[in-house]
Order: structure tokens, then C-alpha cells, then sequence
């Protein structure tokens, strides 16, 4: 293996329904079955939204951190969802969360306003904005990315391997 990242498919299931999602570019039942979680240099888990399932996603990062410690990430926009959220955050390395819209703004604050410094300490916080979706402050522990727009057929990063469970 060349140490690459894995992108890894938790489930197809959304709340949502953006007009540009990703995974309408792509054919998510012929990616590759994930066999072996060793070797990788990050592990980011996905979906759809993954906190959708948070049973599966409980058991995927115990089967991960089973057999390694390479960094977890989960990718999420499903803010109100904070005692999940909080209980994820001590077995994983870092949350990359998506603003979709201005009504998710409010969910946001509250989030923000539930995190301590002790949670966020030396975890990886990224937050995605996209155009028009502007929250009236951003606690400066997350890292930000504005003003995104969709991409067209959402290619796959060169270092990045796309796998399901």
C-alpha cells in the first residue's frame, strides 16, 4: 500500500438533499469493500451523512481503533446532533463539518456554545462554509474553508482512496 487517505462510505443515508451532492457523481455500490484499515494515513468517514447512523458509526470507529491509530475524521453537517457529537469527539481525531445553508447557522452557534476547550484540544476542526451561509461569529479552534461552492463531477483527491463498509 502506498499510505494513501481513505474515504470511507459509513452509509448512503442523508437528511438532506442538495442539489449538488458529490455522491450523485458517484456510483456508490461499486466502490471497493473496505478489508483492512492498517496502512493508511487518515481515515475519514463519511456518507451521505454518517450521523445518521450512529450505531454503525460507533462500531466502525471500534473496528478501526482495533487495529490502528491512524487518524479519524468524520465528515458531517448534522450540527444538532450534539451529544452525539460530544460523545464521538474523545475516540476520534477530528470533525471536518459543512454549513449547507443559513438555516444551519443557528445549529452551529448552539454547537459551538456546547464545545469546551478540553473537547477541541488537539483534535483537527475544520468547518466548510458555503456562499451566502455566513454565522455571525467562529470560535477560532476551527479551521475555515468559505464561501465553498458545489463542484461539478467532484473529483477524488490523487492521495485519496474511496471504499464502502
Amino acid at each position: 500500500m502506498d499510505y494513501k487517505n481513505l474515504r470511507l462510505l459509513v452509509t448512503e443515508n442523508c437528511n438532506r438533499n442538495c442539489p449538488g451532492c458529490c455522491n450523485k457523481d458517484w456510483n456508490l455500490k461499486s466502490l471497493p469493500v473496505v478489508r483492512d484499515y492498517t496502512g493508511y494515513r487518515l481515515i475519514m468517514l463519511t456518507g451521505g451523512e454518517p450521523f445518521t447512523v450512529p450505531f454503525v458509526l460507533k462500531s466502525v470507529i471500534s473496528d478501526i481503533r482495533k487495529v490502528t491509530d491512524t487518524p479519524i475524521v468524520i465528515y458531517t453537517a448534522m450540527m444538532h446532533k450534539i451529544a452525539l457529537f460530544h460523545e464521538l469527539l474523545s475516540f476520534i481525531d477530528g470533525v471536518t463539518l459543512t454549513i449547507h445553508e443559513p438555516e444551519d447557522i443557528p445549529d452551529f452557534m448552539r454547537l459551538c456554545d456546547s464545545l469546551t476547550p478540553a473537547m477541541v484540544a488537539y483534535k483537527s476542526m475544520r468547518l466548510n462554509i458555503f456562499k451566502g451561509c455566513d454565522p455571525p461569529s467562529i470560535p477560532s479552534y476551527w479551521k475555515v474553508r468559505a464561501d465553498m461552492e458545489w463542484m461539478k463531477d467532484c473529483p477524488l483527491p490523487e492521495n485519496e482512496v474511496f471504499m464502502q463498509l
